[in-house]
């Protein structure tokens, strides 16, 4: 189960052209939270949990790709904030969902 709502589904939906996907990535919800925190701390962008699982993924294909400096990634963040105020913005929401320590 996951709190990155929208994600974990176990279908795909039609609209996706898998032949289109050159490789998958799992991004749990501790990694996805943490990207989408410092997204919105370090850069101001007010985004959801669904951009912080797409910025963690492009980062970890990244440094598993060893794709050097110089080179450009675009990443597509799917949400924003309006949403989520509640959830893994309050530091005691992510204390009692065991996505961080004190």
């Amino acid at each position: 189960m996951y709190q990155v709502e929208g994600i974990g589904y176990d279908f795909v939906p039609r609209v996706c052209d898998r032949s289109m996907v050159d490789e998958w990535l799992k991004i749990g919800d501790d990694l996805a939270f943490k990207y989408a925190r410092m997204l919105i701390s370090k850069e101001g962008f007010l985004c959801g949990g669904s951009s912080g699982t797409a910025m963690a993924a492009a980062v970890t294909y990244i440094k598993e790709h060893n794709i050097g400096e110089g080179k450009r990634c675009v990443v597509v963040c799917p949400d924003n904030i309006r949403n989520y105020i509640t959830k893994f913005i309050n530091n005691d929401w992510m204390y009692e969902h065991g996505l961080m320590s004190e």
